[in-house]
């Protein structure tokens, strides 16, 4: 579906339980859906960048780099940590991103939704790219600012963000895409 609209993109994805009924639908010469002729072809693997950068959210702003560089260094090389400031306040923010040198340790950390860090109960999720997080929060529907200090949210768990088929598209909300007919 295309997230703007609403409406089908005029394709999709079947996984079939035995390889064998792909090639019997390729060895067919036609194939008609709905009146339509269509065009079935074999699927290609997308090559996803690895994830190497976190969020982590609900950290004291007093929590000194060195503090965030010791815990998060136990899992792995970090390459990099950034401690966003609140431009009006000229105070630290709640929340700071990890980079990584390598893609394990992120693993290793989202074994754990919570971890604590000096003190504070943070929230540990994949980080997402700024065009995504500005999407969700003033993107489709005018939802504004709902949810607004939930740095990071969306994407999904277990490796979300770039590993999720999800990844940059909003979450469609009731049942009636279901039977929509695009034809």
């Amino acid at each position: 579906m295309d997230p703007n609209t609403g409406r089908s993109r005029g394709f999709g994805f079947i996984l079939f339980k035995d390889a064998a009924s792909v090639e019997k639908v390729l060895d067919q010469k036609e194939h008609r859906l709905d009146g339509r002729v269509i065009d079935p072809k074999k699927a290609m693997a997308m090559k996803k960048d690895p994830v190497k950068k976190i969020f982590v959210g609900g950290l004291n702003p007093e929590a000194t780099e060195e503090k965030i560089r010791e815990y998060f260094g136990e899992f792995g090389e970090i390459e990099a940590i950034e401690l966003p400031m609140d431009p009006k306040l000229n105070k630290r923010r709640g929340f700071v991103f990890i980079t990584f040198k390598e893609e394990e340790p992120v693993k290793k950390v989202l074994e754990k939704k919570f971890h604590t860090v000096s003190g504070s109960k943070c929230e540990i999720k994949v980080a997402q790219p700024k065009e995504v997080y500005q999407q969700q929060q003033y993107g489709s529907g005018g939802r504004g600012n709902r949810n607004r200090g939930n740095r990071g949210s969306g994407g999904g768990g277990g490796g979300g963000g770039q590993g999720s088929t999800n990844y940059g598209k909003s979450q469609r909300r009731g049942g009636h895409q279901n039977n929509y007919k695009p034809y």
